[in-house]
This record gives C-alpha cells, sequence and structure tokens, in this order.
C-alpha cells in the first residue's frame, strides 16, 4: 500500500481505515506471529502513509491495535457472521429442509442427522484451516497458553472470550434449527451453546493433530451405523456425531 502526503491532514477515521488494512495485508501474507513481531507500529505507519501522532491516539499501545487487527479478521470473514463457512453452512440447511421434508419418521430423522454432520465436518475441519480469522484465533490461543510472557495477556484473553461467546451463539443457532427441524430436542441440563462448546472443542483438537499428521487424520474410516450401509466417515465428523446424540434426545421417542 504506497505511502501518500500530506499525512497530517489524514482524518482519523481514514488513519484507522489504513493502518487496519495494511495490517490485514501484512497478516494475509506471513500469518499472523506469536508474539506479533510482523506487526510493529512503526514499520506500518510507514506502509499506511499516515502520520505517528494519529495512530497513537487511536491506539495506545500495539496490543490495543492487535486486537482491533483481529476483530477486522472476523468481521471480514463470512463464517464468523454464520457461525460455519459457506458450504459447510449450505450443507446444514441442506439437512433442515430435508428433516423438515420427513418430519415424523424416526429412522429417516437419524439418517438426516448422520448426513448432515458426516459431510459438514468433513468439510468444515478442512475449511476452518483456510480461514485467515481462525489461523490468528489460534495463534493468539496458542501464545496464550504458551505460558510465555504475551505482551497484553489478560487484553488478549478478554478478546478471545468475546470473539468465542459471539462465534458460539450463531452456531447454537444453528443447531437450535437443525434439532427443530429433526424433531430433536436438548438433553435437560444442556442447551444448544453446551452443544456449541463440545462441538467446536472436538473441531479445534481434531485440527491441531491434523496440522502434525493429516494423513492419519484425513484417512477415511468405512463405518456403519444403525442400519445405514457403511459410509466413509472423517474420525472428526464420528466424534462430533457422538457429541451431537450425546446432547440430545428425540421430542417424541
Amino acid at each position: 500500500m504506497p505511502a501518500s502526503s500530506p499525512r497530517s491532514r489524514r482524518p482519523a477515521g481514514e488513519t484507522r481505515t489504513r493502518m487496519l488494512a495494511a495490517a490485514v495485508e501484512r497478516v494475509q501474507a506471513e500469518g499472523l506471529l506469536l508474539d506479533y513481531a510482523n506487526l510493529g507500529m512503526e514499520d506500518l505507519i510507514r506502509v499506511a502513509g499516515v502520520p505517528r501522532s494519529t495512530v497513537f491516539r487511536i491506539w495506545p499501545d500495539r496490543v490495543a491495535f492487535v486486537s482491533d487487527v483481529v476483530r477486522a479478521l472476523f468481521e471480514a470473514d463470512p463464517g464468523f457472521d454464520a457461525g460455519f463457512d459457506g458450504e459447510t453452512l449450505q450443507v446444514l440447511q441442506a439437512a433442515i429442509a430435508q428433516g423438515d421434508e420427513t418430519a415424523g419418521g424416526g429412522r429417516d430423522r437419524d439418517a438426516v442427522l448422520r448426513q448432515a454432520v458426516r459431510l459438514a465436518v468433513t468439510h468444515n475441519i478442512v475449511a476452518v484451516e483456510r480461514s485467515l480469522a481462525y489461523r490468528a484465533y489460534r495463534t493468539m490461543s496458542a501464545a496464550l497458553m504458551s505460558g510465555d510472557s504475551v505482551p497484553g495477556g489478560e487484553e488478549v484473553r478478554a478478546l478471545l472470550v468475546e470473539i468465542e461467546s459471539r462465534y458460539l451463539e450463531r452456531m447454537a443457532a444453528a443447531y437450535r434449527a437443525l434439532n427443530d427441524a429433526l424433531g430433536l430436542r436438548m438433553r435437560p441440563g444442556l442447551d444448544a451453546r453446551n452443544l456449541a462448546v463440545a462441538v467446536m472443542a472436538t473441531i479445534d483438537g481434531m485440527s491441531d493433530h491434523r496440522r502434525i499428521d493429516p494423513t492419519q487424520m484425513d484417512t477415511p474410516l468405512s463405518v456403519a451405523i444403525g442400519r445405514d450401509d457403511a459410509e466413509e466417515w472423517h474420525v472428526a465428523a464420528l466424534a462430533v456425531y457422538g457429541v451431537y446424540t450425546m446432547f440430545t434426545e428425540p421430542v417424541d421417542p
């Protein structure tokens, strides 16, 4: 992003926009480093061509700036608003539509749920790794959990709690819609947000192992469940299906 002048005449809103754009471009090219070293304020001020004094009025320190960069990454990611990436959401919406068509048939309901989970999770565990926002989130989580001194650790934790809370509510809304379509309800003592937490933790853990040994994680398993013929399942999809069935029960057994 070329610098332009005069810098001193840029209003605060434009300065903010240009700085965040420069930082997002840097993260797109390099990722977000554990110590945020590639988001040096002075360097980005030069790249963005904005007045230093205005930048430090907006962000008194780098932690505040990094927090806004990560928010910008998530707010630009359509999967954050929906709770899932586009293709995963399409799979779930198709399952909801099919569930509405087959309402009342117990076996059909179970088969629709299995297909929804099998297809959605198999796609989603790959899609999350392509998401810039997700990778930044995982980097900040790793930095926080490393045991090393993290700049602005409490602010980072508060940001991650904020992002998780918003994302989990969107996931929970999708699960409520799926449950309604399939005639399911949460087991007593549980709610859709609990289910969203458990599924997110499962996907996150599986994604961590997938980065280490993708062949082991992605090798399909041939599994027959219920009366269905054997089908290919990703191990993460099997794990999520187990979680989903333990957290829910039929409205009319």
